[in-house]
């Protein structure tokens, strides 16, 4: 081995190069090249399969098989490499076949469990995964073989089609409870010796260089299944021997959701309808632990709004058992795992029902004491500023303020520091919105670097604050251009930007030599926990401690969270001044210990409840500022635990989207069903109330005011993470046994993870870069995200899976015509459950005829080639309409209970615009890339009722003409890239409006702007924003307007 290890050499310059022998273009070169090889064809398809396995050890190689495997495939690519382009080379041509015979020779290892590996104590690969993950790669192999020369092994096909399915059970065993545990009977020990035969099996009849013989592959594969059959008693054995086990439990979840029943239950429906065939003999079985399930269901129902330690662990229970009878029922198994499985399963649900009546009858007879949650419902309606934006202006913003407006004309860094949560980001926040300091600054930006960054995140995240630049074209830039633009978008001007926990002086040594000093007075922001980062990262930085609350403080933030404007009742102000001590001067502390005591009555036992716990945890040092936010989790109602430790699943100081958040709650099963709101509308009212309690804070609204990103602090993002590993809860959430989220993190489509896709059957969140093979199987699956590069065609099975709501192209989608000729010639067929469908391509009217069997579509993104009438979507709320090629026909009806429209690259003559002013529901109206006739926009009296929204970008009007009484609840009015002449004069009497946004705009519709807010003020709205984001240019020269 060691002389081998000595020829072999890695061939560094192929270091960067995907696997050769995966290219296409080379597939049918290796092939005919093995061919003319007598060793490598000892059954028709030989050379194929020896293709199709390197491919297979290559993906699944670890680091924990042999090296020299390793090193072969290396060199094996090399050689391949230079055969391929010089093929005439016999010297290049006898060492790529070498090496091939080498590779053979040590190819067995793989047919093999890695034994190193096969250890109870291993951390990072558990033994029932190392198998799981052997047991995929032998099906490979097998489903292989049938491929290329089904004809040659059909006279055992039988045998291997019952291999194939016993194999899939030992797969699902290995994800069911009873693995878990030990026993005498030791199964895993078993099943590794049963797979150990078969990939010999496999490796001697299919990779050495004897002549396969039928009649012995037969008598082997006999052997093989008998072997088997003894496993699966053994499996039996183990668990009767386990259920019986004081310790054999349900593996804890955490995730206290009942929806998780409630699914359950409508799969057993399912299964006893429509898939009665495949439970023969253990129906009755089935419909008894349905009963069961009812039953314990309604008794759940009573007790969820009450908090006592006996009732949460009786629902942890419910949730477990819940998974664990969901993953056996939709793995189908054979039925003798049934008839065993399911007594267990009734077994356990009898006891947590005996755990319920007991504990009711403690709670009936004052032996335990439960406090209930609160049971008020979550306003929707905003309260107010966030309590964390509201701390009391001190005396370090003022001081901070003078030092970035005043001081030396060099580029200066300022730096915050202070401990965690006390308030450097708020600071920061206020200083960067401050009007002197914004109108003393070119250019700004944001940027969070926190412990580990991305360098090319950070820039992408400056240069589309000061280019106003797109997303996804920054992320396409090269490093090389992407540091050169932003660059050349900060020379010459005076700019302020700010960085954002910063951890230490190697990242600022890492990125901020890139910003340039035109000794014009720029300056650079930190906010960091560590002194010493302000102090080195500059001869000339100027360091602020911003030190804790004081009492007195603390106490003034206390009132200002519970009380809002009101007095805090005399009765309490005592044990309140008590607790605002306790919070050690932290603001963090105070603000979420404020929203506990917002959440219980304003009674003076209660406060004292909160005082005496806060005292408890204050004196189990060292971690009291931990413990101290800890109660507010404590604190939280069942439902609402889950989420928020959810957080923990996402990068620290990530910016979250709030759509994808709440699916993915939904996804995960932590939302409860409410009759009459969709699931998506009840998350967002959790969401919602836990920025309430103050654990979640607000990034970005939407223009009407909706939440659209939000974050977490990073104490609270610890806190999430320590309890969520005490708990086992981000690692039930993540686990890939049984998800119900799963996105795909490959760049490159491997057999590996399409195997694993396979296997999703209770998948409901699937984000994928391609469309997957059986995805009707998935027949759980609400929401699917498709990263597609070029245009796709949607299944049809797609449009018939029952529970998909949700379906998002990243590039362009359309209906297949076997659809367009179901949705023509058939008059009942529906598409009931669909709610969203974005970048859709409707090229005719045929395919626009399915839109119509889309009854219940919600939300629409689409491009147009030719002329729809789109009046019949009654129930469309949000569309966005892009017409390809521009043209003015495409534009005839719309529906009339659109409240949100956005049309790009359009061309509009004033009596087609008609069409959207009469909308009677619309509250927002974009405007993107296009044009109107005559450069004109004529809006006449009583268009746009309802609007409140009003942006319009690129859009190419010169003249905008509006009725006396224009837009009467307009609030919002963004401009962007437009050669207006002037805003209309109007706008001044439009009483509800609230900002104008102008990016990128000339000179005059700066100054109307300006105008209208002015006449607004003198008319007494003194609310009216005017934002200008960028420069105009009047008579040659640069005029920074800044914000007002």
């Amino acid at each position: 081995m060691a002389t081998l290890m000595q020829k072999l050499k890695k061939p560094q310059q192929f270091s960067e190069i995907p696997l050769f022998l995966e290219d296409p273009d080379f597939e049918d070169f290796w092939y005919h090249e093995l061919m003319k090889n007598k060793n490598f064809e000892t059954f028709p398809g030989h050379a194929s399969l020896i293709q199709f396995a390197a491919l297979q050890i290559k993906e699944k190689l670890s680091s924990n098989y042999d090296q020299v495997i390793y090193l072969l495939l290396e060199n094996l690519e090399a050689s391949a490499w230079y055969m391929y382009w010089q093929y005439n080379s016999r010297q290049d041509y006898k060492e790529f076949s070498k090496i091939l015979l080498l590779l053979l020779q040590e190819i067995g290892v793989f047919f093999t469990v890695p034994k190193q590996q096969l250890s109870k104590s291993s951390t990072y690969n558990p033994p029932d995964e190392i198998v799981d993950f052997f047991i995929d790669f032998l099906l490979h192999i097998l489903q292989e073989i049938h491929r290329i020369h089904p004809d040659f092994i059909v006279s055992v096909e039988g045998s291997i089609e019952v291999l194939r399915n016993k194999l899939g059970f030992l797969l699902n065993f290995l994800g069911d409870t009873p693995s878990l545990h030990p026993s005498e009977v030791n199964p895993l020990t078993h099943i590794e010796a049963v797979l150990n035969e078969f990939g010999s099996f496999l490796y001697s009849f299919f990779f050495v260089r004897n002549q396969v013989q039928a009649p012995r592959m037969d008598l082997e594969l006999s052997n093989l299944l008998r072997n088997i059959e003894l496993v699966e008693a053994k499996i039996k054995k183990h668990c009767i021997v386990v259920s019986n086990m004081p310790c054999c439990t349900t593996r804890k979840t955490a995730v206290v959701s009942l929806i998780i029943v409630d699914s359950l239950l409508d799969d057993l429906t399912h299964l006893l309808n429509h898939k009665a065939d495949q439970i023969v003999g253990v129906n009755d079985q089935i419909v008894t632990l349905h009963e069961e399930l009812i039953l314990l269901r309604s008794s759940l129902t009573d007790i969820t709004l009450e908090q006592h330690p006996q009732l949460e662990e009786l629902l942890i229970q419910t949730t477990d058992i819940a998974y664990e009878i969901e993953y056996i029922i939709n793995s189908f198994p054979p039925v003798w795992y049934l008839t065993l499985r399911l007594p267990q399963f009734m077994d356990k649900i009898k006891r947590i029902m005996m755990g319920i009546k007991e504990t009711k009858k403690n709670i009936d007879t004052g032996i335990v004491e439960v406090e209930n949650y609160p049971t008020e419902r979550v306003s929707l309606q905003e309260k107010g500023p966030l309590i964390l934006e509201d701390i009391v202006v001190r005396f370090e913003e003022t001081e901070i303020a003078e030092q970035l407006i005043r001081g030396p004309k060099h580029l200066q860094i300022i730096s915050i520091f202070g401990m965690p949560g006390v308030g450097k980001t708020t600071l920061a926040k206020k200083l960067y919105n401050n009007p002197s300091v914004v109108h003393h600054f070119d250019k700004h930006a944001w940027c969070v670097v926190s412990q580990t960054y991305n360098k090319r995140n950070i820039f992408a995240d400056i240069l589309r604050s000061v280019k106003d630049n797109d997303k996804e074209k920054i992320m396409e830039m090269d490093d090389e251009s992407l540091v050169e633009a932003l660059h050349k978008s900060l020379i010459k001007w005076r700019y302020l930007i700010v960085v954002d926990d910063i951890w230490d002086t190697n990242a600022w040594n890492d990125f901020g030599r890139y910003f340039p000093d035109d000794k014009n007075g720029s300056r650079i922001l930190f906010t960091t926990r560590h002194k010493e980062v302000g102090l080195k990262a500059s001869h000339h930085s100027v360091v602020n401690e911003l030190p804790i609350l004081s009492d007195v403080e603390c106490w003034e933030l206390l009132q200002r969270k519970v009380f809002q404007k009101e007095h805090c009742p005399q009765e309490l102000v005592d044990i309140g001044k008590k607790i605002a001590t306790n919070c050690q001067g932290l603001p963090l502390a105070v603000v979420v210990i404020a929203a506990v005591l917002e959440k219980i009555e304003m009674k003076e036992h209660l406060w004292h409840k909160v005082a005496i716990s806060l005292s408890s945890v204050i004196s189990e040092d060292p971690n009291k500022f931990s413990n101290i936010l800890e109660l507010s989790y404590k604190h939280l109602p069942m439902h609402l635990k889950p989420c928020f430790l959810y957080f923990g699943a996402f990068e620290e100081d990530e910016e979250m989207s709030v759509k994808e958040l709440t699916r993915r709650w939904v996804g995960e099963g932590f939302i409860k069903k409410e009759e009459g709101k969709s699931s998506e509308d009840v998350a967002y009212e959790y969401l919602v109330d836990l920025i309430d309690r103050s654990l979640i804070q607000v990034s970005k609204r939407t223009s009407l005011g909706r939440v659209k990103t939000c974050n977490v602090h990073d104490l609270l993002h610890d806190m999430c993470l320590r309890i969520g590993e005490q708990q086992n809860f981000l690692k039930e959430v993540q686990s890939f046994k049984r998800p119900k989220i799963y996105i795909w993190s490959d760049e490159n489509i491997s057999i590996s993870a399409l195997t694993q896709l396979k296997r999703l059957v209770n998948v409901r969140y699937l984000v994928i870069p391609f469309m997957v093979p059986q995805m009707e199987k998935f027949h759980k699956l609400e929401f699917l995200y498709v990263q597609n590069g070029t245009e796709v065609e949607i299944p049809d099975f797609l449009l018939e899976m029952v529970n998909l709501r949700h379906m998002i192209f990243e590039g362009y989608s359309r209906f297949s015509k076997s659809c367009s000729r179901r949705a023509t010639e058939d008059e009942i067929f529906q598409i009931n459950n669909l709610q969203s469908i974005s970048n859709l391509k409707i090229s005719n009217e045929m395919e626009g005829k399915i839109l119509r069997c889309l009854s219940n579509l919600r939300k629409l993104k689409c491009s147009l080639e030719e002329f729809q009438d789109l009046s019949f979507l009654n129930w469309l709320e949000s569309l966005r309409l892009t017409f390809s090629p521009m043209h003015e026909k495409h534009l005839i009806s719309l529906p009339l209970n659109l409240r949100k429209l956005t049309l790009a690259s359009f061309y509009m003559s004033w009596e087609r615009a008609k069409i959207i002013g009469r909308l009677p529901n619309l509250v927002v109206l974009k405007l993107q890339d296009g044009r109107f006739e005559g450069h004109k926009w004529n809006t006449t009296e009583g268009e746009f009722q309802q609007l409140k929204v009003l942006k319009l970008s690129n859009v190419l009007v010169k003249e905008w003409n509006a009725s006396s009484d224009p837009f009467p609840k307009l609030e919002q009015l963004e401009l962007k890239y437009c050669n207006l002449k002037k805003i209309p004069s109007n706008f001044c009497d439009i009483p509800t409006l609230k900002m104008i946004d102008v990016h990128h705009c000339q000179q005059p519709i700066v100054e109307s702007a300006m105008q209208i807010q002015e006449e607004q003020r003198d008319m007494g709205n003194e609310e009216l924003q005017v934002i200008i984001s960028s420069y105009t240019y009047h008579n040659s020269q640069r005029v920074p307007i800044l914000y007002v």
